[in-house]
């Protein structure tokens, strides 16, 4: 980080770090970081752990008071950084394009009084309202690492709240304009609207590859020798349905299904569930990118929902986030980020270490050592020297490398489908097991 940036990042935090207590910007900060990935305790007390500073519990909330979202929003932006090497983590690159996921999910929030009284109506489906209030959030992803590029937020409020499609525009300007990129995308991001947004945003190095509606309308303009075709689709102003002009894309079309292991009433393996699939890429070369590859390329996109998993697990907010404010909950999300991208790190360097891909290591395995580690290490002080410090990481880094390694996984001997917790879902009495990798198959123009 520079430092001019460094010192307007301290100024924004010195709002909330006034009062007697010496707790250092750097400080602070790893409080937050360890509250997001402990199970419990109180942000004074994990401030207290690793600053060795007295301050109380009240002290600490009033200070991170201070902290708006755009403080966060400043620190991202100089912290956040990629981590995949092409040398090192080939499943983070395709033909040299870094691969990038955008996608959203949403928290629930406790029912506060400070939250009800701000936030407005709860979010409703077609039959009933939502037992709690909504915080969403937006990630930009890099693939392979699970590193954090960027976040954005969006807070329940009267007026409603700001939808997926809004937040994730917001991280368009922090894909890397100096390397080629290749972002990948679910449905939901598939129009020409947010294609040429990215375009916009992100510049001409950034390519995408995304899954679109089959009611999406385009003009094939030629078929080409992969089995993809060159088509034209149009583009509306934002917001409206008037017309900006068209992009040229390619689509691709296939079929994407597991192969079942359960065999019928007659002895025969069930055929298997296949799944069309649409996808339209701004890499137009058919030569140098065949459409078979790109139809198996996005199926890493996949890692984009497994980032969320692993940011709820490890910071145990699979049901409910602990801030009771909605000031308190952007700070926490913020922290939850801040806590992803050192897990991010400490499994990249994992990874190096026993020459495997970060998603051969546990984050969950990670998280809980660094739990126990970065305390001891505050505590510790300058009881023990730089060298002893550094031995114990060394000797850290190895456990984590023998310990959280996961193992190929092994035939299931009860399968899947069989017993489903009574719910108003209908209960499933077949069997419905899968097994080996996706198969993929290209429909051709």
């Amino acid at each position: 980080m520079s430092a001019q940036r460094l010192r307007r990042v301290r100024e924004r935090c010195g709002r909330g770090l006034q009062g007697k207590s010496k707790v250092s910007f750097a400080q602070f900060v790893w409080g937050m970081v360890m509250q997001a990935l402990s199970s419990g305790g109180t942000l004074g007390h994990h401030v207290r752990t690793m600053s060795n500073v007295s301050i109380s519990d009240e002290a600490a909330i009033q200070r991170r008071a201070g902290l708006s979202w755009e403080w966060f929003e400043e620190l991202f932006a100089e912290v956040l950084r990629p981590r995949a090497q092409h040398e090192c983590h080939p499943l983070s690159f395709y033909h040299g394009h870094r691969l990038l996921g955008v996608d959203g999910s949403q928290w629930s929030l406790r029912n506060t009084r400070a939250i009800g009284s701000r936030a407005g109506a709860r979010h409703r489906n077609a039959s009933r309202e939502a037992a709690f209030y909504k915080f969403s959030g937006a990630v930009l992803v890099e693939l392979g690492t699970h590193q954090p590029l960027a976040a954005a937020r969006g807070l329940p409020c009267a007026q409603g709240m700001a939808g997926e499609l809004t937040l994730a525009r917001e991280l368009l300007g922090s894909i890397p304009k100096k390397e080629d990129t290749l972002l990948l995308a679910d449905r939901y991001y598939g129009s020409a609207r947010f294609i040429a947004d990215v375009r916009h945003a992100a510049g001409a190095r950034c390519q995408l590859l995304v899954r679109v509606k089959s009611s999406c309308k385009t003009r094939v303009l030629d078929k080409l020798s992969d089995g993809s075709a060159l088509v034209e689709t149009r583009v509306c102003q934002p917001g409206t349905t008037r017309p900006a002009g068209t992009l040229q894309l390619r689509e691709i079309r296939g079929e994407v299904w597991r192969q079942p292991s359960q065999k019928d009433q007659e002895g025969e393996m069930a055929p298997p569930e296949r799944t069309e699939v649409r996808l339209w890429t701004t890499l137009l070369d058919e030569q140098k990118h065949p459409a078979v590859e790109l139809l198996a390329l996005y199926a890493k996109r996949w890692e984009q929902e497994l980032f969320f998993g692993e940011l709820k697990r490890h910071t145990g907010r699979q049901h409910l986030m602990r801030a009771t404010t909605l000031e308190g909950a952007e700070t926490e999300f913020g922290a939850n980020i801040l806590a992803a991208s050192l897990l991010a790190a400490h499994r990249v360097k994992t990874a190096q270490s026993v020459s495997l891909e970060p998603v051969r290591i546990s984050v969950d395995k990670i998280g809980s050592a660094l739990e126990a580690l970065l305390p001891v290490l505050s505590i510790a002080g300058s009881l023990i020297t730089a060298r002893q410090r550094q031995g114990i990481i060394t000797k850290f880094l190895e456990h984590m490398a023998r310990e959280s390694i996961i193992r190929p996984r092994r035939a299931r001997t009860c399968q899947r489908g069989v017993r489903k917790p009574q719910d108003s879902w209908p209960r499933i009495h077949e069997r419905s097991s899968r097994n080996g990798h996706f198969e993929f198959k290209l429909i051709p123009w």
